[in-house]
């Protein structure tokens, strides 16, 4: 079977890298346009690696735009894949693939359907997972076909789940090329029943609340950290992104939560929260490019409201 792969990011490039290692028939790839990368977290361009493979491409803003739909009707895919994409795809686009079309979600269906799953996994320590299934008109909830587990270990970042994610997605490629080109893919039913789902998550979300306890804090620097916005809090009145945190599972101290208690250079703020203590390693001011200069901090200052 040939395939069309729609897509927009970092999952999406390394499934059109494992479909092409894996010999399977590409017949073309629908990108989101490099120009939506400032606004689309963990934004990869796939022009790139399908014009060095001599794929056509096509560039669009909305999917539904009549180039996706002219390119998918002139190349005539028996299965479209639909891979790192925020957008619905209409089910007139879907069965234009007779052979059906293919999404990705990296939970174990049926739980955890929804939105933001790399942070939710993160914040809730959820098993992660490759699932590709079947698309059909309920969000993540087609046919299974094929689900494997993905690693999450304590300190993980988000970046750090991305990664391994995309390596697991490629070995599921690999494993299902030789059912791709025979044209009969497994499918297995989800169980509706033991489905949960996930809310949109908002920048809103991101904002550190340090009367919660240190490690609830520090889950929430990891799983809002890049590829996403980041998890933030205010100093002096300004927006302070916190990329990075280390826990300091030995110090308690008294002072009050958002209080720094301590600023060392090559370690950051050691800051105080509801339960324990925190170290914030990397810095951001928002709308300021690199890490805050820690010569800003003093040890009494707060953090937050």
């Amino acid at each position: 079977m040939s395939v069309v792969l729609i897509g927009s990011v970092s999952s999406s490039w390394h499934t059109l890298r494992a479909m092409i290692d894996s010999g399977i028939d590409v017949a073309g790839v629908c990108g989101l346009d490099r120009h939506h990368a400032e606004t689309v977290s963990d934004y990869h361009d796939l022009e790139p690696l399908a014009r060095d493979h001599s794929i056509e491409f096509v560039a669009f803003d909305k999917v539904i735009e009549p180039a996706v739909y002219d390119l998918i009707r002139r190349r005539k895919p028996e299965l479209l894949f639909v891979v790192g994409l925020s957008q619905l795809v209409p089910a007139d686009m879907c069965e234009l693939a007779p052979q059906g079309a293919v999404g990705f979600h990296p939970t174990m269906l049926p739980r955890m359907r929804g939105r933001a799953p790399v942070a939710w996994t993160i914040l809730l320590n959820e098993q992660p997972a490759v699932s590709l299934f079947f698309l059909t008109d309920e969000a993540d909830a087609g046919d299974i076909i094929i689900q494997q587990p993905v690693p999450l270990l304590p300190d993980d970042y988000a970046s750090d789940l991305v990664e391994r994610t995309n390596q697991v997605l490629q070995r599921c490629i690999a494993q299902l090329a030789p059912a791709i080109r025979g044209g009969a893919l497994p499918c297995k039913p989800q169980d509706h029943t033991k489905a949960t789902w996930l809310p949109k998550r908002t920048r809103e979300d991101g904002r550190i609340d340090f009367h919660q306890p240190a490690d609830r804090v520090y889950c929430l620097i990891r799983a809002a950290s890049r590829p996403y916005p980041g998890a933030f809090t205010v100093h002096d009145d300004c927006e302070m992104i916190v990329w990075r945190g280390r826990s300091a599972p030995d110090q308690e101290g008294g002072g009050q939560p958002g209080q720094i208690v301590d600023v060392q250079p090559g370690q950051g703020l050691l800051v105080q929260t509801g339960r324990g203590q925190l170290w914030l390693t990397e810095l951001q001011y928002v709308g300021r490019p690199g890490p805050s200069d820690l010569g800003a901090f003093q040890v009494g200052q707060m953090l937050g409201p």
